[in-house]
């Protein structure tokens, strides 16, 4: 058995009827192309739609990849490191890096691309831009300074979100992650993990 695909899939009769399948975030295009062909061979002959995660911020990278327990190739990690305090660079990087990735995807005959934008347009846009899609929208980022991560959904001002003392609405995201959230016309503060995002 290939050590690359979890014994799991090899028994799976839904993987092998599904309509597609959209991968978890990666940063290593050789790793998904072997991926793809490890699918074929146990008879998964489905479209496989690479899950590309834009970097956005040093912080959010790390955290994401940590959450996601994603592999980072050196070379990456090495970059990102030499650039975290300079956010515009680390913006302007993950454009090129992204514009890459999707590029060797389409090499290698992905058809289909999947964002994990995170609500952080910029980087997307620059993405989509690199590879020749005229991009009629501009980007908004002026709030996400205050958005704030519980698990993989984002919180912020004038989000519905559900806690022990029922459903509400974020007033506003303080800076320790902690929310005031309007709950039956009554304001109440909580911590950050107290309250989730109701989609």
């Amino acid at each position: 058995m290939n050590e690359r695909i979890p014994h799991s899939l090899t028994y799976s009769p839904t993987l092998t009827k599904s309509d597609f399948i959209i991968t978890q975030m990666f940063f290593d295009t050789a790793v998904f192309g072997a991926f793809v062909k490890d699918c074929r061979k146990w008879g998964i002959n489905c479209p496989v739609v690479p899950g590309i995660m834009c970097i956005n911020a040093y912080g959010g990278f790390c955290k994401m990849t940590k959450f996601c327990k994603t592999r980072v190739p050196a070379e990456l990690q090495s970059k990102m490191d030499s650039m975290k305090d300079d956010t515009d660079a680390l913006k302007a990087f993950g454009v090129a890096y992204g514009v890459q990735m999707c590029q060797e995807l389409i090499e290698i005959g992905v058809d289909d691309l999947h964002f994990y934008t995170l609500n952080l347009e910029k980087v997307v846009y620059g993405i989509l831009e690199g590879l020749g899609y005229e991009v009629k929208a501009t980007a908004n980022e002026a709030d996400a300074a205050s958005m704030v991560a519980k698990g993989s959904a984002w919180a912020r001002a004038g989000d519905n979100v559900k806690c022990e003392h029922g459903n509400g609405v974020v007033k506003t995201i303080h800076e320790d992650g902690s929310a005031t959230i309007t709950i039956d016309g009554e304001d109440k503060t909580l911590a950050k993990g107290k309250f989730e995002k109701v989609f």
